[in-house]
């Protein structure tokens, strides 16, 4: 039996600002109240409009669409990141000093 691949959708790939909780009159008389929102960091650090940026010039991968939503798939994702990974302090000192 084969295990389906986890997808992710945009909201766990980009980051997204704050929102402060805002209060406002409807025209029909209503009060509406807009609830606070705290920042989120997505897994690759980047806004959704660099990541669509990024897939327009095909250096990240395209979304598998379903219907209307747009996803991706969680093992694509990580071997971009391997692949993207910056190199740690200890390898790069390694590298340098090894003359790499």
């Amino acid at each position: 039996m084969k295990l389906a691949d986890k997808h992710l959708r945009m909201a766990d790939l980009a980051n997204h600002p704050a929102r402060t909780a805002k209060t406002y009159i409807a025209k029909s008389g209503q009060q509406r109240t807009v609830t606070a929102k705290a920042a989120t960091r997505g897994i690759t650090g980047f806004s959704a409009k660099h990541i669509y940026h990024l897939i327009n010039e095909g250096k990240f991968p395209a979304p598998v669409k379903i219907g209307r939503a747009s996803l991706w798939r969680l093992s694509k994702i990580n071997s971009w990141l391997a692949s993207h990974a910056q190199p740690s302090d200890d390898n790069a000192n390694a590298n340098a000093k090894e003359g790499v």
